[in-house]
């Protein structure tokens, strides 16, 4: 079985498992994210699922990514000045982020995993985590 299938299984098992209702929206909407590399956003999401699904609305598109990122299978991606992404990449990494196009990809690097921060620069947080986005202007946007 593929991480895919893993991913797909875990979801299932947990919705049978938490009560809340398998339907073929939620599926569908998971399946996408999942699917995807591009750090879709939730109209991306909509327009890749409405073709086969044409009772699909907007809402319920945003309402099921939030409730996914919610339950902790998918993660949302902040860039300035771009409508929320998501990603369902669950292993530890960081992101690339384009200030032209707002292309987000994953970059990961074991350095800007153990950045070391000084204790006293915290103010007293304990730190449970870590994300860093590297803003820039991606390869396709230089050419233009």
């Amino acid at each position: 079985m593929n991480t895919l299938e893993h991913r797909l299984a875990d979801f299932c098992n947990h919705c049978r498992t938490q009560g809340f209702p398998l339907t073929p929206q939620r599926l569908a909407i998971f399946r996408a994210v999942l699917a995807s590399v591009e750090h879709p956003t939730a109209e991306d999401i909509y327009q890749s699922i409405k073709p086969q699904m044409p009772s699909l609305s907007l809402g319920t598109v945003y309402r099921t990514l939030e409730w996914l990122a919610q339950e902790r299978f998918i993660s949302r991606v902040h860039a300035p000045d771009s409508p929320i992404r998501f990603d369902a990449n669950r292993t530890p990494h960081h992101h690339l982020v384009c200030v032209s196009c707002h292309r987000v990809a994953d970059i990961e690097d074991p350095a800007l995993d153990e950045l070391p921060i000084a204790p006293e620069r915290l103010q007293g947080f304990t730190v449970t985590g870590h994300h860093v986005q590297i803003f820039g202007v991606c390869p396709a946007c230089q050419k233009r």
